[in-house]
């Protein structure tokens, strides 16, 4: 229990810093992201609801404790990499490769985080005998 734990907290640490990293960019380096977004064919409006999107949706996984609230956030979050790791392919500007990483971590910490909630409510039923 304690190792996996960890190492949903592991992912979901890694995954949150290449959301902050990029919600950095968004903020501190608009002009960058307005070109980077241009390039691969989305209009400029789209920067600043995308980052604030992202905050709400990581905060949201951090809150954890509205399951549909939650569920929402991850479903975001997947759409918003999976429209981007198509959206490099179909441009051909750069690779994706951050996508594709935020994407495995995030499924990661999705179902490291319901075997570790199954787990909590499993050693909370009357059924449950400690140390078998």
């Amino acid at each position: 229990m304690k190792k996996e734990y960890t190492t949903y907290y592991v992912f979901l640490g890694l995954f949150s810093t290449m959301i902050l990293a990029s919600l950095y960019k968004h903020l501190f380096a608009y002009d960058a992201m307005v070109y980077e977004y241009a390039k691969l064919g989305y209009p400029e409006h789209l920067v600043k609801p995308l980052a604030i999107a992202q905050f709400i949706g990581l905060c949201l996984i951090f809150y954890n404790k509205s399951k549909r609230l939650l569920e929402w956030a991850y479903a975001g979050f997947i759409l918003n990499l999976v429209f981007a790791i198509i959206a490099h392919c179909v441009s051909k500007y750069g690779n994706g490769a951050p996508a594709v990483i935020c994407l495995v971590l995030l499924f990661t910490t999705y179902f490291l985080g319901k075997r570790r909630k199954s787990e909590k409510q499993h050693e909370k039923s009357p059924f449950h005998v400690q140390g078998a």
